[in-house]
């Protein structure tokens, strides 16, 4: 079988044909491999600043569990009753001292 000018141009055609798809093939490659780190970069920066958002969310939520705890009516019930407690116990201590002031007369016999 012998190969002429027609069949050798065609098969260099084919060739050249491969040839310049493979470079554009390349490119392409090459374009959508930056594209893929670009993408990759701002999908980390995304999930950087989703976790920090993320993050002073629990903190705010965290701080509104304690605030929303302390301001609770059973817990102020509480501290009312523990200032109530607190009180009687000052009112009675301030009572015994008077007591003791009244019965010295505000002067210490000599002790011995």
């Amino acid at each position: 079988m012998e190969l002429g000018t027609r069949e050798l141009m065609t098969i260099g055609t084919v060739v050249c044909g491969l040839d310049a798809t493979w470079g554009m093939v390349r490119q392409q490659i090459t374009r959508v491999l930056e594209d893929i780190l670009r993408i990759q970069k701002e999908l980390e920066n995304l999930n950087t600043r989703l976790d920090t958002a993320e993050s002073n969310t629990a903190v705010f939520q965290h701080q509104l569990t304690v605030l929303g705890g302390i301001l609770s009516p059973d817990h102020l019930r509480q501290q009312h009753r523990e200032l109530a407690s607190l009180t009687a116990r000052l009112n009675v201590a301030e009572q015994r001292i008077e007591n003791n002031a009244k019965m010295h007369n505000g002067v210490h016999p000599p002790v011995g």
